[in-house]
């Protein structure tokens, strides 16, 4: 009986070591469950394709790795999951977790914890709808600009007309721009004047058409017979064929619009002011300034030839389709880079070329190479366009680090030059329909829309945002007017 008593208290400890080992076994189980995380939120940030993830830990355990899945619910449930792991040790108790999605939408998030062993938690998941960025429209663009530079620069002086900095900065006069900036504020005017055509803002701008004319007539000044726009308000002054050139070429785009005859009959007689600084010294030749004959430039000529086509085109004149194809050789023959199709700045009278390259004068000999091949079909002509377009594209242009640390392509020159280098390209994108020139000009001007306005809504001459100035210059912000008008006049 003793024996048979012994084996039953050893039968019993068997089992009772079996079974506490059972319960060990259990409760080891239980320890390596991994507990899924305690709180999951998802938000749409203020940034485009763009998720904030915020998550809790309630029980940190190490060597954890946190699975963050995400996926586009218009693919439906069996839309592809796409995974980020991260490590958990970083996550100790939860945290922020940027994500960056492919596109906008609405992503379902969800959030899983894994331990070493593989072992899952449960998953938990929300819906986040990605922040949807409306853009404001060229033409909403190009009026919100003028608006500011009407509001902070015209008719702040003696005059109504435009004044050359915001704030104001003392200088050798009062205040007021010299001729080339006041040009800059009517080529803006005469821009939006044509955008906003069936618009409602079209009979405002249309009110405006009379004062912005009488604020340039404070520069027609007569001098030595001949009366054009000087620099100043007053005789006695330089006068440049290149200011008449741009007036020019702004009134025939006004007698184009509203078919008011009193523009057509001051770009005539700007016309007759500009070939008057014709000889044939050099062969010929527009000179860049009436009191100082000492070059040649493509800013004098260039323009001119477009004046003479757009002059052909409003009156059928042969006078002028004949000048303009003068001009246009001269200016080719005499001052384009035959290496890159790029034009030089100006030719001296001893025969010296100033090989300086700057974005408005190829932009003018593309405008006037592309009318010249819609009056006459001269593939020549096209061919010449595209080249100096594909040359000042390489030489102009260069990838820059952003004020946003973007790295992006930008034209880095003067925005004035740019705009008047974009109606060229413009020109050509209407015959062989190359869109890589103006999309790098618009997504410039968008960038520069979006990230590098002051607080008064003005832009800086560099478009990346890099570089300030406290004083903000008229044709800096006037191009720009024009610069989205046009942009937005892109069919």
């Amino acid at each position: 009986m003793k024996r048979l008593n012994i084996i039953f208290i050893s039968l019993l400890a068997m089992v009772c070591t079996v079974l506490s080992c059972s319960d060990d076994s259990v409760e080891d189980k239980d320890i390596q469950k991994i507990d899924p995380v305690g709180q999951l939120e998802v938000y749409k940030t203020s940034r485009e394709k763009e998720i904030l993830v915020k998550f809790i830990r309630t029980n940190y355990v190490k060597d954890i790795q946190i699975e963050i899945a995400y996926r586009n619910t218009e693919s439906g449930e069996n839309g592809e999951w796409t995974t980020i792991v991260l490590n958990g040790d970083n996550y100790k108790y939860g945290g922020n977790y940027l994500l960056q999605v492919p596109a906008e939408g609405t992503y379902e998030v969800a959030i899983t914890l894994i331990g070493a062993n593989e072992l899952r938690s449960e998953s938990k998941s929300q819906l986040a709808s990605t922040f949807e960025y409306v853009k404001t429209s060229m033409f909403d663009c190009a009026h919100s600009m003028m608006t500011c530079v009407i509001k902070y620069y015209y008719h702040k002086g003696p005059r109504t007309c435009w004044q050359t900095y915001y704030p104001k900065e003392q200088g050798y006069w009062d205040g007021d721009a010299v001729v080339w900036g006041q040009g800059g504020g009517l080529s803006a005017f005469v821009a939006l004047r044509e955008a906003s055509v069936d618009t409602e803002q079209e009979e405002y701008y249309r009110s405006l058409e009379d004062d912005m004319f009488k604020g340039i007539q404070h520069f027609w000044v007569t001098d030595h017979g001949r009366t054009a726009y000087s620099v100043y308000p007053d005789s006695g002054n330089d006068r440049f064929y290149d200011d008449n050139d741009w007036l020019a070429i702004d009134f025939c785009d006004l007698y184009a619009l509203t078919k008011n005859k009193k523009y057509l009959e001051k770009a005539q007689t700007l016309y007759n002011y500009i070939y008057s600084g014709w000889d044939d010294v050099l062969g010929g030749g527009i000179y860049w300034c009436e009191q100082k004959k000492t070059s040649k430039n493509t800013c004098s000529n260039a323009p001119a030839a477009v004046l003479c086509m757009k002059l052909y085109n409003l009156t059928k004149d042969n006078t002028y389709l004949e000048q303009a194809k003068k001009t246009y050789d001269w200016t080719k023959n005499s001052l384009r880079d035959p290496e890159d199709f790029v034009y030089w700045d100006n030719v001296r009278l001893d025969g010296s070329v100033d090989k300086a390259k700057y974005t408005y004068n190829s932009g003018q000999m593309i405008q006037a190479g592309v009318l010249l091949y819609q009056q006459s079909g001269d593939k020549a002509y096209l061919k010449d366009a595209q080249e100096t377009a594909r040359g000042a594209y390489q030489r102009f242009t260069e990838v820059r680090k952003a004020v946003d640390g973007t790295a992006t392509r930008f034209y880095t020159a003067s925005p004035w030059f740019n705009v008047i280098l974009l109606r060229g390209l413009t020109a050509l994108y209407e015959v062989d329909h190359n869109p890589e020139y103006i999309r790098t000009m618009a997504d410039n001007a968008r960038y520069a829309w979006d990230h590098t306005r002051d607080v008064n809504g003005f832009l800086d001459n560099d478009w990346t945002g890099i570089k300030t100035k406290e004083h903000k210059w008229l044709l800096d912000n006037a191009c720009m007017v024009e610069l989205f008008s046009e942009i937005n006049n892109i069919k």
